[in-house]
């Protein structure tokens, strides 16, 4: 058996010093930081995402010039997380009582549902509030009230998107909002409806496990929450301590159900990247007894997928796996050959990394328009950020006027429009441009303002 390299000794000690439970001494954490170099440490660091939980660890040892140096370099981000942990509750409150309000039921998932299970909540550090909710009339109302009560906004960086399945009749996607700026009391809100969606053309299978209950917000069991857990980190292809502590939490819990787990990471064929994790927890962590037994009971499958990058995400990593993990969608779909088109598909969607923008509509005459289904992610582009695309650039040509507004079978809400250059989105009040390959034909821009003031 090959020796394991220094480097990958370091990066295994810097996990330890991530952990809840850490397999290493601290001091072998000093030297690793000492080893890699407080700069490169602390990169590292920030890719694992328990900067709290670090920076408590290392403050001890500040007096030690790497040591001092990798803090400072990660005390912007620690600072910031450290404001965003006393805000919480506040931000819990909010969306406690539009849901409340409204009469419906949202889910805290994610970081949100994971931070439940720890003993001491503040050490585990969060992005965003992950919300989910059944339906996509239900995330309108959340969206609603974010962005005319509170200021919220889109964002060009993560835009919101929607798919279909047909074999359920099912809408579901996701409506990503940030805060306005100065807004310092307020937390970026990420809403998930109809499903959560895995990779490219899989689903987790969260709705139907969702329980009855009383208006307001509620924390997704433990179950669905680690398989939303594995999900991220399979669609990021890279683990992180944040991922292995909420497997190791979630190994705490005595009542934790096994199959019903197992049953999420079988859905959304998702086995194989868990090993990716398992793997990855004990590279850093020390478990007891009843957590090694609890491990053993979960589900291990061997996988095609490459293994992620120990010390960064890697896109060529993420899009073969991805492809791989599309061909096994498609062959339990439909076959052999369904498993090869979705395969393709895959490959050809994340091979390179997309950027919105704006195209002559002499290169996309005549676009056919989008397809729902769940491989087919079509991005909703808001008015503004698609008008800022043409911002300073030459007048576009005439905007073709869009035909009736075609509602959709499964979801009236969602209104189409179809244009010789492209198509728009009415959902309830709101008007987006839809892409798939992120471009977006000049022509279309140019009109969006008319056909969402209902001129078009």
């Amino acid at each position: 058996m090959a020796a394991k390299s220094p480097v990958l000794d370091d990066l295994a000690a810097l996990r330890s010093l991530s952990s809840l439970q850490p397999l290493f001494s601290v001091e072998r954490s000093l030297s690793a930081i000492a080893s890699l170099g407080a700069r490169e440490a602390a990169r590292f660091l920030e890719t694992l995402r328990m900067r709290t939980l670090v920076m408590s660890r290392l403050a001890p040892y500040a007096d030690r010039p790497g040591v001092r140096q990798c803090m400072a370099a990660m005390r912007p981000k620690a600072d910031s997380l450290q404001r965003m942990h006393k805000v919480l509750d506040a931000n819990l409150e909010m969306l406690d009582k539009i849901a409340r309000d409204a009469g419906l039921q949202f889910f805290a998932i994610k970081g949100l549902g994971a931070r439940a299970t720890y003993s001491d909540p503040g050490v585990r550090d969060f992005s965003d509030l992950d919300v989910f909710v059944r339906t996509r009339a239900e995330a309108s109302v959340l969206v609603r009230a974010l962005r005319t009560e509170f200021g919220y906004q889109y964002l060009k960086g993560e835009l919101p998107w929607i798919k279909y399945d047909p074999s359920e009749n099912l809408v579901y996607g996701q409506f990503p909002l940030v805060v306005p700026d100065g807004a310092e009391q307020l937390l970026n809100v990420d809403i998930h409806f109809g499903d959560y969606s895995v990779r490219h053309s899989s689903r987790l299978g969260l709705t139907a496990q969702l329980p009855a209950g009383a208006p307001g917000l509620h924390v997704l069991a433990p179950e669905e929450n680690l398989g939303c857990v594995v999900n991220n980190a399979a669609g990021d292809y890279f683990v992180t301590a944040k991922d292995t502590n909420d497997l190791l939490m979630a190994l705490s819990l005595p009542e934790f159900d096994v199959p019903r787990f197992a049953a999420r990471l079988r859905q959304g064929g998702l086995e194989g990247f868990f090993g990716f994790i398992v793997a990855e927890l004990r590279a850093g962590s020390v478990l007891t007894a009843a957590q090694e037994e609890r491990l053993r009971a979960m589900p291990s499958v061997r996988t095609l997928e490459p293994v992620p990058d120990p010390q960064e995400p890697d896109w060529e990593r993420r899009c073969l796996g991805t492809t791989v993990h599309a061909f096994e969608a498609g062959r339990r779909r439909g076959g052999l050959v369904s498993a090869v088109r979705l395969a393709v598909d895959a490959y050809g969607y994340y091979r390179d990394r997309l950027a919105l923008s704006a195209a002559p509509s002499a290169d996309r005459e005549g676009a056919e328009p989008f397809e729902l289904n769940p491989w087919t992610c079509v991005r909703l582009v808001p008015v503004d950020i698609a008008e800022d695309l043409l911002a300073g650039g030459p007048s576009p040509l005439s905007p073709a006027a869009p035909g009736r507004p075609k509602a959709l079978k499964v979801d009236p809400g969602i209104q189409r429009l179809d244009t010789p250059s492209g198509q728009y989105v009415r959902i309830e009040d709101e008007t987006f441009l839809a892409t798939v390959d992120y471009v977006l034909p000049a022509e279309l821009i140019a009109g969006a303002r008319a056909v969402a003031a209902g001129q078009g």
